[in-house]
């Protein structure tokens, strides 16, 4: 403390050439209280009295140095403004060696001063800096800004808190996960982060002179109800909170954004333009769809299940009552044909239900072994009941088992969904074909268009292939993102191909893709094969399953 009282009064306590301090010569020459204060320093003893004080911090006290030497420094302060009364109790209640207080001098019609006081304490007293600063940031009119600076120290504080506020819109914007935006009437946008450009293909200097390019973005389904929240917007004012669709202008990748938009209106409802952000919400979208549709499928299915098990007891009684007739008639009789036929048809039938109540109770999430050839061919007879007469279907099974550890639902309807999308993707004025195949490979090929981890060989695939209308170039690269679809909006969620990539990286495989436009496509899901060391054999479990018998289903194949 000694040494920092040493300095001070070496440095900071001679009395300026322009200045006397004297009494007389301060009566003579006043001082101009609502200038600038730099640099008003104070030592004072261990009750607050002043020991010696500058004279800038003098000048600012109206009073010659001496004057004030034993005086109480927050007495002092308090006699030029009383409200400063609680703030300074406040600042001495403040514990510790080193404390400080904001004060807001008011100055009449012009802006309010503003200063800081801070102190150093030690158990001999302490010492005090008291200097003016810059308003906070709100509180001074647009017009009022040159009353503060009009000195050197506050212009250097105003250019130091620029770089700071400026270093901190980068890092909010760089780091948001988000879009930060600022967007004219026109929908140009004067700032907008660089997150934008992920988001949406387009570039930030386009972004800014190209106005069209705001609804060529948007999702041409959400771009109508858009325009209906933002002409609101010209009356309400709150912030609108909306989500809706966005397109990447090369890729077609559509993205689902949550946007808080603050219009900027005039009194007489005209739009400057507005203020606000974008979220990424693809993954909670997603989410809330298949809880939806979860809750739905689940009310669909009790619905259908007691019809189909109503259909399964009608299709009973008729091949009972077929049954019964062909036992009291002998081959010759001219109804034998028919009734076998009918008998025939309802056992057809029959299975068919029960390949559908079978399915109904089937349940994700159960991994067992499996020979994909046996999934397979339990497909195609599902298969052959649904697609359409104009479709040549054909089954081509590997002739070895091809052992599999996963969930065989989740792998039914991956297989349904793709089977569904090359129906969709043959045009019906022209021959059409589908191949289901699975194939065993001891190495793995070269595979184009992959997604997900490669798996370890050997490897089952199991491929649909159709000879539609192919994949569109452009497209290939987020045809396995979620909500991507070509089809139209009542026709196709987007989900299809997202959930087989989720399948296969679930089980450590991969998906892959072949397509040529106008030629058709296959996709083709690659499976390590199972080596029965999956799962621990100590572990219990209604997953832990049973090797099937795949000599039984080689000799078989």
């Amino acid at each position: 403390m000694s040494e920092l009282h040493n300095q001070a009064a070496s440095m900071s306590f001679q009395p300026s050439p322009e200045t006397e301090t004297g009494p007389d010569s301060h009566s003579q020459n006043p001082v101009d209280l609502s200038g600038w204060l730099e640099g008003g320093l104070a030592i004072l003893d261990a009750k607050g009295r002043i020991t010696e004080i500058n004279d800038p911090l003098a000048a600012w006290l109206d009073q010659a140095p001496q004057a004030l030497i034993g005086c109480l420094l927050w007495e002092r302060l308090k006699a030029r403004c009383a409200d400063w009364a609680e703030p300074l109790a406040a600042l001495l209640r403040q514990s510790g060696p080193f404390a400080e207080q904001r004060l807001a001098l008011p100055n009449g019609t012009q802006p309010d001063q503003w200063f800081k006081l801070e102190l150093a304490r030690h158990v001999t007293g302490s010492f005090a800096r008291f200097h003016s600063i810059l308003p906070p940031l709100l509180e001074p009119g647009e017009t009022t800004w040159n009353e503060h600076l009009r000195s050197e120290s506050a212009r250097r504080e105003m250019c130091i808190r620029l770089l700071r506020a400026e270093s901190h819109l980068y890092a909010l914007t760089e780091r948001w996960p988000g879009v930060v935006f600022s967007q004219r009437a026109d929908f140009t946008f004067r700032f907008a982060s660089s997150k934008i450009e992920d988001l949406t293909g387009v570039s930030i200097a386009d972004w800014q002179t190209k106005p069209h390019l705001f609804w060529h973005v948007v999702h041409e389904g959400d771009a109508e109800e858009l325009r209906k929240h933002l002409q609101l917007a010209k009356t309400a004012s709150p912030p609108l909170i909306l989500t809706y669709r966005i397109r990447h202008v090369h890729s077609g990748r559509v993205t689902y954004v949550m946007e808080h938009r603050q219009p900027s209106i005039s009194r007489g409802g005209l739009v400057f333009g507005y203020e606000g952000v974008w979220l990424d919400v693809t993954r909670q979208t997603l989410a809330e769809k298949r809880l939806s549709s979860a809750a739905w499928k689940e009310t669909l299915s009790v619905l259908t299940m007691g019809l189909a098990h109503d259909f399964g007891n009608v299709m009973a009684g008729i091949h009972a009552l077929s049954e019964s007739f062909l036992e009291q008639i002998g081959r010759e009789h001219e109804f034998n044909e028919g009734l076998t036929l009918i008998k025939r048809n309802a056992h057809q039938a029959i299975e068919l239900v029960h390949r559908i109540i079978n399915l109904h109770h089937a349940k994700t999430g159960e991994t067992s072994y499996y020979n994909l050839n046996d999934i397979t061919t339990e497909l195609s007879d599902l298969v052959r009941k649904v697609i359409p007469r104009r479709v040549e279907f054909s089954l081509d099974l590997c002739p070895q088992a091809l052992p599999v550890y996963l969930d065989a639902e989740e792998l039914r309807q991956v297989v349904i969904n793709l089977v569904l999308n090359a129906i969709d993707a043959m045009p019906i004025a022209q021959p059409a074909r589908l191949v289901v195949r699975t194939s065993h490979h001891p190495t793995l090929p070269s595979l184009p268009n992959l997604h997900g981890p490669a798996p370890r060989p050997p490897a089952a695939c199991l491929s649909v292939q159709d000879t539609g209308s192919g994949i569109k170039t452009r497209h290939q690269a987020c045809i396995f993102d979620p909500f991507f679809t070509t089809k139209p909006a009542h026709k196709g969620s987007g989900l299809g191909l997202y959930n087989a990539r989720l399948f296969v990286e679930r089980h450590r495989g991969a998906i892959s893709v072949e397509t040529q436009e106008g030629a058709g496509t296959t996709f083709h899901l690659w499976l390590p094969e199972a080596d029965f060391s999956e799962i621990d054999p100590d572990q219990p479990g209604p997953t832990r399953g049973c090797a099937p018998d795949f000599d039984h289903a080689k000799r078989s194949a």
